[in-house]
């Protein structure tokens, strides 16, 4: 696993998200939750900085992009200590990523993945990094990232 990794995803011209995909599906690609969260009034660069973080993900993990390990990767805002309520507050929170499946074999559990998600008119770039625990993880533990 390497300490870092980053993606971009350029969105000039497109105008719907399986545009973002190529030959993947939609579903396959974004959980139910990330298409509820980037559906609702969203623009395409929304959905551009998720798929770029979940790149990042993968690139920090060292897996093949492949449709599965996408979809293995859910990115969405990530409640803060401050915040009581889960990840559906529409106030805005940092990013979070959780995995599953193989993706969460190959990260382990001693070591929290961070995300940062940025965007420009035509593109969106997203670093993946790798941290020690911190104390806002204790209270997140039970809340569903």
């Amino acid at each position: 696993m390497s300490r870092w990794g980053c993606a971009m995803v350029s969105f000039a011209g497109l105008s719907r998200p399986k545009e973002l995909l190529g030959e993947m599906r939609l579903e396959q690609v974004y959980t139910r939750p990330e298409r509820l969260r980037s559906g609702t009034g969203r623009t395409l660069q929304h959905w551009a900085g998720r798929l770029a973080a979940k790149r990042a993900v993968l690139r920090l993990l060292d897996v093949a992009e492949t449709a599965e390990h996408l979809g293995q990767a859910e990115v969405l805002p990530r409640p803060t200590p401050m915040c009581s309520r889960s990840a559906v507050c529409l106030h805005g929170h940092p990013p979070g990523v959780r995995l599953s499946g193989a993706l969460a074999d190959a990260a382990g559990d001693r070591e929290r993945i961070r995300i940062s998600i940025s965007h420009t008119a035509a593109c969106a770039l997203a670093v993946a990094l790798v941290s020690a625990r911190l104390p806002e993880d204790d209270h997140l533990d039970g809340v569903r990232r």
